[in-house]
């Protein structure tokens, strides 16, 4: 049920309706405690979030996403790159590529060594079993989660000879890239049942939606945090031209995002103070933690060409033959819009020493057309299928050392923060990049692919030296939509936040979403967010125990 209707107290406030606060929304109002989740967006019902390829269509979408824009910068030739973050229930599950990747167990021990204490592989491993639903099961693995999981149904043909090739250069195929062994060549699990994305509003938040406990307060701009004597006690948000107030008995739990939730704390008073008080907002804490140590997977996108469209989806979705493949979705479950942008991974070990590997390279059968704009490496307009058939394969660093941030532009709270990510800043970011393009060189010219692989397009032959491809990679990679990192827990002053997630120095406030990784894992993120958010479920029930 949408709205505050009977209701202005809760024992709990959810600010933040993306995946670790539909999580959050089921678990906390199963057991009896009313709980409201105010989100900024509305319902998911454009049908394109539900159509595993409308990826595409959605990312930027004006009314599904935040419109963000990064700061122009060194690291990508001065571009402000697009920024895409979810403003609708589900949040960015509903607008992402559908990957399900747990990531390397040495993650999460590396947060545990910093502090995160419980917060290791063997303390998160529970909680990634929670979540799922991965009927195909396995070692390690949850089958009975709120979570379907799921490989694609449909995998091309090109699939396979790329399974094939990956072994041709030592590397292994692996049936269960979230099984025990991670590393090599493996086909992309995802969020989806059948030919539909399932979201975490799908998985978490719509089935509780019957229990008069939980309230959703959709389209409600969350404008600042009341903190009241040292303590978190609700919040007040801009809902339909007029301000209200909710208010928490227990706890107020942030799940605005790696950009939202350092946003909404700063415009709260709580963060750098010389920032703030530059921007004449009140100082109640000085936490220089808060927007800080952004963190972010960078792509740079490589374009193969296949010897015929037999091999490439390209033909398959341009023009007349688009809405031949959606009535194919429609009556039939299969097709190419069924397929998500990431379909196979390779996770690899670039250079010696490495206990995880360091790069991943993923795609699909598909390419794109450039944009219009001339120079040496044109951008590329993603969703509008390149004439010629071809494969985009991505590549990208798994734990990049640069570091970014999150500041206020305004104290307005509907102005967009600043956002600077700060790519390719340190030397060992530039050199993994390009051990990871050399890979991809070395993965698409293996034997089982001859033939079948013709050239490569992006960047091309004549990309050779080291500051062709490093310029490549500046002038045309973008966010793998990973950020991170912005209100960290640790064990250390500077941590904004402690091992339960908790604020320091205000009590009755926690933040629960992927702003508190300490570290990026090597993966994409969301089953990640979702084991967080499960895990954290326990540590409020249990605080509010006693």
């Amino acid at each position: 049920m949408s709205g505050t209707t009977g209701m202005d107290m809760f024992d709990y406030v959810v600010i933040g309706g993306g995946s670790a606060g539909c999580v959050l929304a089921n678990r906390l109002s199963g057991d009896g405690a009313t709980v409201a989740l105010i989100e900024a967006g509305g319902p998911d019902r454009h049908p394109w979030i539900h159509i595993p390829a409308g990826y595409a269509k959605i990312l930027t979408h004006p009314r599904l996403t935040w419109g963000y824009r990064t700061e122009p910068d060194a690291g990508t030739a001065n571009r402000a790159l697009d920024y895409p973050r979810g403003k609708v229930w589900g949040g960015c599950s509903s607008i992402n590529g559908l990957g399900h990747v747990r990531g390397h167990p040495s993650d999460y021990d590396l947060w545990a060594q910093k502090g995160c204490t419980g917060w290791g592989w063997d303390g998160l491993l529970p909680y990634f079993q929670r979540h799922e639903a991965f009927a195909e099961g396995g070692e390690g693995r949850g089958t009975a989660g709120p979570q379907p999981v799921e490989h694609l149904a449909e995998v091309p043909a090109l699939v396979a000879k790329l399974a094939e090739a990956a072994r041709a250069i030592g590397l292994p195929v692996q049936a269960d890239m979230n099984g025990p062994e991670r590393e090599g060549f493996s086909t992309f699990q995802q969020t989806r049942r059948g030919r539909r994305r399932i979201s975490a509003a799908r998985a978490y938040l719509v089935p509780a939606m019957k229990r008069p406990n939980l309230r959703v307060i959709d389209h409600a701009l969350a404008l600042r945090i009341l903190v009241e004597e040292g303590r978190a006690t609700g919040v007040v948000l801009r809902r339909g031209g007029a301000e209200e107030v909710v208010r928490a008995r227990r706890e107020v739990v942030l799940s605005a995002g790696a950009i939202g939730s350092p946003q909404l704390l700063m415009l709260s008073g709580l963060g750098p103070a010389e920032h703030l008080a530059a921007l004449g907002l009140p100082v109640l804490r000085d936490m220089p933690g808060i927007g800080a140590n952004l963190q972010d997977h960078y792509i740079t996108r490589m374009t193969f060409r296949l010897a015929d469209h037999a091999w490439s989806a390209n033909r398959r979705i341009a023009g007349w033959r688009l809405p031949l493949e959606a009535l194919r979705w429609a009556l039939r479950g299969d097709g190419v819009l069924t397929w998500s942008p990431g379909m196979f991974s390779l996770f690899a070990r670039t250079a010696p020493g490495l206990e995880a590997p360091d790069i991943q390279l993923n795609g699909g059968p598909l390419s794109w057309a450039e944009e219009e704009t001339g120079g040496r490496w044109p951008g590329l307009r993603i969703g509008v299928p390149d004439a010629a058939p071809g494969l985009t394969i991505g590549v990208w660093q798994c734990r990049p050392e640069s570091r970014g941030s999150v500041t206020l532009a305004s104290p307005d709270p509907a102005a967009a923060p600043r956002i600077a990510p700060r790519y390719l800043a340190t030397e060992g970011d530039r050199a993994c990049v390009l051990r990871g393009i050399r890979l991809a060189r070395r993965w698409l010219s293996a034997p089982p692919l001859a033939g079948i692989v013709t050239g490569e397009a992006r960047p091309g032959p004549h990309a050779e030296t080291e500051q062709d491809l490093l310029d490549f990679a500046r002038a045309t990679g973008g966010t793998v939509y990973h950020p991170c990192g912005t209100v960290r827990m640790g064990g250390d002053p500077q941590a904004p936040l402690d091992a339960r997630l908790r604020l320091r120095g205000v009590a009755g406030l926690r933040v629960v979403d992927a702003s508190v990784f300490p570290d990026i894992p090597v993966c994409n993120i969301n089953a990640t967010v979702l084991s967080v958010a499960e895990k954290a479920a326990d540590l409020i029930r249990e605080d509010a125990r006693g």
